[in-house]
Formats: structure tokens, C-alpha cells, sequence
């Protein structure tokens, strides 16, 4: 229901408007009538109403005057001029103010009807637009979120975008993206025995530990099965104590391990290079096993990237080039079978023409070629030969043959050279324990960070991978055999000098408690014993 104020200071033409139009016709009601522009005003003031059908000539205020006062402040108002002949002028007036709605003194109780009628249509049309505008807003308000995320999901796989495109959408999306420097988290649940309600918990745990120490989440999302997180802000070492803090929350409630990669620190428009970094990270996890947090520090190798990003090939739609390629230099052979054979099996479903085939199987050997000739793998290869065979491949089956002896030869390469890199470090550290173990201070910590620069949690892997042992037993066990050798050599055993020379120059009666706890024997029974 419209509410209706009617001004005129004519009482004949007030009452009779007033009296005559059947108002609930049009859903409108008289609310209100007045005399003059300024009794109208205070009106409109207490209680603004829908529809004014005012006179020109008033006292006081006139109804231009008073249209004029209320286009601001009220400009929701619909108005209705009454007007003579003589009035023409001033009516054109009321035109500039937006009035579309006119009577002409004197007027019958059918015309008063049919301009109510237009009026009323006019409010129905605005409440009907504002109302379809409304919705579009709250639409779009409940489904950006679901925009922006995808948007980002599409950059960090498929799209490769110029900064002016970066700048059009960041805008059209509401993403502030100018010189955001942001990194990405890649999640992988460790095993197969799992299911969406365990990627479910994995958002929500990685999303609470993250903001309660004060970090920004810009998108936390899933890419197949693994989740990913687009952050800001933090250092790297903040990052490594949150995913920390969500692995052992994680196993603690589910009981299994997670595999994390972590970026290094990128702008928004590097995000297909942080994403490929981060699964280059992960696929390192076939050397420290499951539960590693890996950074690109991590991965020592110095090949040149084997394959340009944003080139479009029939390959694409059968193989993920960038994923077989990592796979290769990883020296993960199970892996590279795995996908070789896969691919051979649609493609011999699919019945694709002889010559296509026959370019995809060169297309795929010379990735394999590019992996061989790059890196610490380059070497004498036998895959020439196989290259100009390829064009003379009877069968499916041999050219499935050729690509997997290759393939074979490659990551075995790879596989060896990152184990004897790997192995080195390790060697490095063992080195370092040996000449030090006079040091207090010696930790995996002081090692990850001042000898050989990996983040603690993957150093400590790949020590136990390649020694069998943790690296705190290990530092134990050393320290007690150079006491004992120690203790050997010496004519007078003085636990404090022993213990200073092993490691625990503040603390010889815990020196002692930590020798017997390993030989059964305190210091001094140990020297009587062999003597």
C-alpha cells in the first residue's frame, strides 16, 4: 500500500480530490493533506510518504519549491503537479527535477485515477528493478568467492595472463593482486586409504591453525586430491612451524601422515611457476618418504627446466607433459611405467589414425631425450637408434616397448644421481657430528641452518633414510663410543674432562647418567673393567 500526501491550498479542490478518488483502487491510501509547501514539508519529514500530488502556486512554499527541497533529501518521491494553463512555465520546471506525472486544473475524478494509476506503476517498476537488483547483488555477493577461487584454480593450472589482463580481472573479481607477494601450500594425503571427509578436515584444520597465528588465506581449495592453500604474508620459517603444527594435529586426529611443498614467495601473476614448484617438491617425497614438509631449497639440482610453459599440444589431452617430465628427472621409474602404460591404454582404445600415434610416440620420446641431455643425468645414451626407429614402429606394442626401455634408462640415471647427491649431504653431516662433538650446541637445527641450508624436517628424513637411525641417537651413540675411546686411552678417568671433550662441558653428572644408560656401566665401572 502507497501512502498519499495531497497539498493544495485551495480547501474546495483539497476536499474534493480528497474526498472523491477511491484510493484503494490503485493500492494507495490518503495519509496525509496540507494547506501550503511548508505544512507539506514537515509532513514529508515526520513521515516520508510515496506519492505527492501538490499544487504549484502555494503560499508560503510553492509546489516547484517544495519539489526542489525534497529531490535530495526524498528522492524516492513520486510527485503529481497540479497546474493551469497559465502555470505552463512552471511546470516545465518541475520537468528538470524529474516529474512525469502532471494534472491540468480542472480536472475530472477519471484523469486524477489514471495519473495515480501511472504513478503507481512507476513505484512498481522501481520497487520491481531494485528488488531484481538486490538478488543479482546478493548472488553475486554469495558466488564471488566460488569466482575468485576458480579463477585462481584456472591461473595455477591452465592460464598464462599479461599484466594488464592481470589487472582487468583483479579488478573486475575485487582481487588486490598489485605486488601481492603471496606462496603456495600443497597438501598430499599420504596413502590411498582415504576419502573426501579427510580432504574436508584438512581444509578446515589447516584454516583455524592458520588464522589463529595471525596469517592471511587467500584461497583454500582443492586440485583433485590434494589441497591447496594461496597465502600471504609470514616468513618461511613461520609457514614451516604452521604446517608443522597441522601434520601433528592432523595425525593425531586421523592418524595419518601429510606430505606439504612449499613454495618460495612469488607475486600473483607467477602463480603457474609457484604451482609447477611446488609439485616439482612433492615429487621429491619418493626419496625422504611420506610425511616430509619440502622447499625448494630442498632440491639440489641444476637442470634447466626441460619444457616451456603454455604450449598447447595434443599431448595435453591424454598426458600432463610437466607431470611426466618431473616424474623422469625424480628417477621415480614405477612411476614414468605407470604413465607410459597408461597412456598406451587409451590410446588403444581410442583408434586414433596411425599418424597421430606415431607423432605422439615421437612427441613423448623427445621429452625423454630433453630430460637425458639436461642435468647431472646427461651421459651416453642409447636412445639415437630408438628416435630413428620410431617412424618404422609396426605395432603399438613396439612403440609402447621403445618409450619404456628409454624411460627406463633415464630415471635410473636420475634415480642414481640424486641418491649419490643426497647421499653426500649426509656424508657432510656425518663428517660434521665426528669433528664436533665437542660442540654443546651441535643439532639438526644448527646443521639445516648454518652447514648444509634444508629445512630441519627434511634433513632429519633423509639422515634416518640413509642411516637407519634418528640423528639424536646418533649423535648419543657417537659421543658415548669417543668417551669410551677416551676413557681407554686414558691412565686417570675425570669425568669432567670427558665429558667436556663429548659434549657436555656444564653437565658431567648427566654425562654420566647418559653413558650408563647406553653401556649399562657408569664411567668409572666402565674404566675398571677394562683394566
Amino acid at each position: 500500500m502507497y501512502n498519499v500526501l495531497l497539498v493544495d491550498d485551495e480547501r474546495i479542490i483539497l476536499e474534493g480530490i480528497a474526498s472523491v478518488v477511491e484510493w484503494d483502487k490503485h493500492g494507495t491510501r490518503l495519509a496525509g493533506k496540507a494547506v501550503d509547501g511548508r505544512e507539506a514539508q514537515q509532513m514529508i519529514e515526520q513521515n516520508p510518504p510515496h506519492i505527492v500530488i501538490t499544487d504549484i502556486r502555494m503560499p508560503e512554499m510553492t509546489g516547484i519549491e517544495l519539489i526542489a527541497w525534497a529531490k535530495d533529501k526524498y528522492p524516492g518521491i513520486v510527485f503529481i503537479i497540479l497546474s493551469g494553463h497559465e502555470e505552463f512555465s512552471s511546470a516545465q520546471t518541475a520537468m528538470k527535477f524529474g516529474v512525469r506525472h502532471y494534472l491540468l486544473k480542472p480536472c475530472s475524478e477519471q484523469q486524477i485515477m489514471q495519473v495515480l494509476g501511472e504513478a503507481v506503476a512507476e513505484l512498481n517498476e522501481r520497487a520491481s528493478k531494485e528488488a531484481f537488483l538486490a538478488s543479482t547483488r546478493e548472488s553475486l555477493t554469495r558466488v564471488l568467492p566460488q569466482i575468485q577461487a576458480q579463477f585462481l584454480k584456472e591461473c595455477m593450472t591452465n592460464k598464462t595472463y599479461g599484466q594488464k589482463e592481470w589487472d582487468y580481472y583483479g579488478h573486475l573479481l575485487g582481487l588486490d593482486i598489485t605486488g601481492l607477494q603471496v606462496r603456495l601450500l600443497l597438501f598430499d594425503l599420504d596413502g590411498k586409504d582415504y576419502d573426501f571427509e579427510h580432504l574436508f578436515a584438512l581444509h578446515n584444520i589447516s584454516d583455524e591453525l592458520v588464522k589463529e597465528r595471525g596469517l592471511t588465506i587467500l584461497l583454500n581449495t582443492t586440485i583433485g586430491d590434494r589441497l591447496v592453500l594461496l597465502v600471504e604474508k609470514g616468513t618461511q620459517e613461520q609457514w614451516l612451524e604452521v604446517l608443522a603444527a597441522i601434520k601433528a594435529m592432523y595425525k593425531r586426529y586421523f592418524r595419518m601422515e601429510l606430505t606439504v611443498a612449499v613454495s618460495s614467495p612469488g607475486t600473483i601473476p607467477r602463480l603457474r611457476r609457484l604451482y609447477k614448484e611446488t609439485r616439482e617438491c612433492l615429487s621429491h617425497r619418493f626419496y625422504v618418504g611420506e610425511g616430509s614438509i619440502i622447499t625448494p631449497e630442498d632440491i639440489h639440482h641444476d637442470e634447466a627446466d626441460a619444457l616451456e610453459e603454455g604450449a598447447d599440444s595434443d599431448l595435453d589431452a591424454v598426458l600432463d607433459r610437466d607431470a611426466f617430465a618431473l616424474a623422469v628427472r625424480s628417477g621415480n621409474r614405477e612411476q614414468v611405467q605407470h604413465m607410459i602404460k597408461t597412456v598406451f591404454t587409451r590410446l588403444k582404445s581410442s583408434k586414433m589414425p596411425v599418424g597421430f600415434i606415431k607423432s605422439y610416440v615421437l612427441e613423448l620420446h623427445l621429452i625423454l631425450l630433453r630430460q637425458a641431455e639436461s642435468g647431472q643425468a646427461a651421459g651416453p645414451l642409447i636412445m639415437e637408434p630408438d628416435l630413428l626407429q620410431i617412424e618404422a614402429l609396426g605395432t603399438l606394442e613396439q612403440a609402447e616397448e621403445v618409450l619404456l626401455r628409454a624411460a627406463g634408462e633415464i630415471t635410473k640415471r636420475y634415480y642414481d644421481t640424486n641418491m649419490q647427491s643426497q647421499s653426500r649431504v649426509i656424508e657432510q653431516v656425518i663428517r660434521y657430528v665426528h669433528d664436533h662433538l665437542h660442540d654443546e650446541s651441535l643439532s639438526l637445527s644448527k646443521l639445516s641452518q648454518e652447514i648444509v641450508y634444508l629445512n630441519v624436517d627434511y634433513l632429519g628424513k633423509l639422515f634416518r633414510k640413509e642411516t637407519g637411525e634418528k640423528f639424536s641417537n646418533y649423535v648419543i651413540q657417537m659421543r658415548i663410543e669417543e668417551a669410551k675411546r677416551l676413557i681407554d686411552a686414558a691412565e686417570r678417568v675425570k669425568i669432567i674432562d670427558i665429558a667436556a671433550k663429548v659434549g657436555f662441558p656444564n653437565n658431567p653428572q648427566y654425562f654420566s647418567q647418559v653413558f650408563k644408560k647406553v653401556t649399562g656401566l657408569t664411567p668409572s665401572e666402565y674404566k675398571r673393567r677394562q683394566e
